[in-house]
């Protein structure tokens, strides 16, 4: 068997699963205190959610490292296994122009080195309408605010 036939009998093996990750940031004032959340739907049906809040931050900052504790709680689970798939399901466009363009990356640098290496052939996005009916985003979305309401002690 020659090397490509032995990588196509490797892959044409593995099935590709997916894990769906849902990410969103939220502040109230820009800057205020804000916070990040995710939310991971395995394909056995478990979910894992994540959410943490600043008292000062601003909304694209907290967008970037909800995306960031999503992947990092993604690859805890699949490590570097290239059966999995890791869509990253997101309301912000600038979001998805930064990780995957790399798009006027003026600001937030000191997040982008703790990202870029978890964005890898295996991740994708998807932008989804925000505030839109979306179940997943609208979860992120409750998750973020109710972090940073607790940090202000409503």
């Amino acid at each position: 068997m020659s090397v490509d036939e032995e990588q196509l009998s490797l892959d044409v093996a593995a099935p590709v699963r997916t894990v769906i990750a849902y990410t969103d940031g939220a502040c109230s004032g820009n800057p205020g205190a804000g916070a990040w959340a995710y939310r991971l739907e395995w394909p056995d049906g478990t979910v894992e959610e994540g959410a943490e809040a600043e008292p000062q931050t601003t909304n694209n900052r907290e967008e970037l490292k909800a995306v960031r504790e999503a992947l990092r709680a993604a690859r805890r689970r699949i490590g570097d296994d290239p059966s999995w798939r890791v869509l990253v399901r997101t309301d912000s466009l600038g979001v998805i122009n930064w990780l995957e363009k790399r798009w006027k990356r003026n600001k937030n640098l000191d997040l982008f080195p703790t990202i870029d290496p978890l964005v890898d052939r295996r991740v994708r996005f998807q932008h989804v309408r925000g505030h839109s009916g979306e179940p997943g985003n609208d979860r992120v979305d409750r998750l973020a605010v109710a972090a940073y309401e607790q940090l202000l002690g409503r």
